[in-house]
């Protein structure tokens, strides 16, 4: 397993690459991700009930329907959000052509929380797939069996079905102490 600089120097270089930046490859990753949830519903049910004892409907509601509602809107909206988006101009400015153009910045990480680990985990995941960045996640290590089973699941569906480095590690909790 790498330690955490190689892994972050990994993701900069994947990053670096420019694979994350077409739309295609953002709308694969996110679809995937998609994919992912509903493949495994009932694992993730399961594991948020070991960890958490949340029944059934309290997990569907607060976890997987609020992820698969925010993938759905980040699928939709993603062309519109890549567009330039026309900036007014002043008097200074009246000759030029002013557009904000939102471009990704690298690597982030995603900490998540124990009380909603799926979906505080998942959902800044969706974003940071969203604006072409990189991301290292870090589950709970409270909610050990969600942070176990997403482990498992994330290289699966969105590393090696994509591309061999598609820039989202994740950190399991209790495989190697930082250095």
């Amino acid at each position: 397993m790498d330690t955490q600089r190689q892994l972050v120097d990994r993701l900069r270089s994947t990053f670096r690459s420019g694979i994350t930046i077409p739309e295609q490859f953002r709308q694969t990753q996110l679809t995937m991700l998609m994919s992912m949830i509903q493949d495994n519903e009932e694992q993730i049910l399961n594991a948020l009930h070991k960890d958490l004892a949340k029944p059934k409907f309290e997990a569907i509601m607060s976890e997987i329907d609020i992820v698969i509602n925010e993938l759905h809107y980040a699928i939709a909206n993603l062309t519109s959000w890549m567009k330039p988006e026309y900036a007014g101009t002043n008097l200074a400015t009246k000759l030029d052509d002013c557009s904000v153009r939102r471009e990704p910045l690298g690597v982030v990480l995603i900490i998540g929380p124990w009380n909603y680990p799926l979906q505080l985990l998942i959902v800044p995941l969706i974003g940071a797939i969203a604006a072409g960045n990189c991301a290292v996640i870090k589950p709970s290590e409270v909610s050990s069996a969600t942070d176990s089973l997403m482990a498992e699941l994330i290289p699966k569906y969105l590393s090696q079905k994509l591309s061999k480095n598609t820039g989202i590690q994740s950190i399991q909790n209790h495989s190697e102490p930082p250095s």
